[in-house]
């Protein structure tokens, strides 16, 4: 019997791009939109994420709002909106982004204009295939302050992949062991929370995680 082929997201890059183009296909997607979208400067990659790939970003998220309920901080998660910066030609959309303490009101609830808007404290960035785009180059022109970049691979392993905690710091981004928003968190125990989430089940991992942040606050 054949072994079935694992998937595999669907990657699209284009080049010779305008930003108008751009513009007038975000508009003829529409605001419902399921293609995540990357813009450089006249390169414009489209990828159809896989629902391992939202399956990870909707745990890591339930991970930050407990965070932030135990630290009694209000988290605004805007989900997976597209960033824009139309004056240098970039736009990337994260699988989430989070203001603390900030409420921010949008608009067009497709995209957030960061002209206008300062950026996310936090994004969150899945990768399950590396795409061809450097998308810290775009997250750094956006002064995005912190990312936490999650790599894995589908199938049974898709919560056993690794996190990286970045700080925008001068012109780039470097690695560091704990997160700004959440001094006490390193990424270790986000992998451990992912990894109990598949053993223990969401809910038991979410206790688990509670009595933790009690210890260390």
């Amino acid at each position: 019997m054949s072994r079935k082929p694992t998937a595999t997201e669907k990657r699209v890059l284009l080049s010779g791009v305008s930003w108008q183009q751009f513009e007038t296909l975000l508009d003829e997607l529409g605001r419902d939109r399921t293609t995540r979208m990357t813009y450089d400067r006249g390169k414009l990659e489209m990828m159809t994420p896989l629902e391992e790939h939202d399956r990870c970003a909707r745990l890591i998220e339930s991970l930050i709002l407990v965070l932030g309920d135990e630290l009694r901080s209000k988290v605004y998660s805007l989900g997976s909106i597209l960033l824009t910066r139309s004056d240098i030609g970039r736009a990337i959309q994260p699988e989430s982004c989070y203001y603390f303490d900030q409420e921010v009101r949008v608009r067009n609830k497709a995209e957030l204009d960061m002209n206008q808007t300062p950026p996310p404290d936090l994004v969150v960035d899945v990768a399950i295939e590396k795409g061809k785009m450097d998308r810290f180059s775009i997250y750094g022109s956006m002064e995005v302050p912190e990312i936490w970049r999650y790599t894995t691979v589908t199938g049974e392993d898709v919560l056993k992949g690794n996190l990286q905690i970045l700080q925008f710091r001068g012109d780039r981004y470097t690695e560091v062991s704990n997160s700004v928003q959440f001094p006490m968190l390193p990424s270790a125990r986000v992998l451990e929370f992912l990894e109990q989430s598949d053993s223990l089940g969401l809910a038991q991992a979410l206790v688990v995680l509670r009595d933790w942040m009690r210890k260390h606050l």
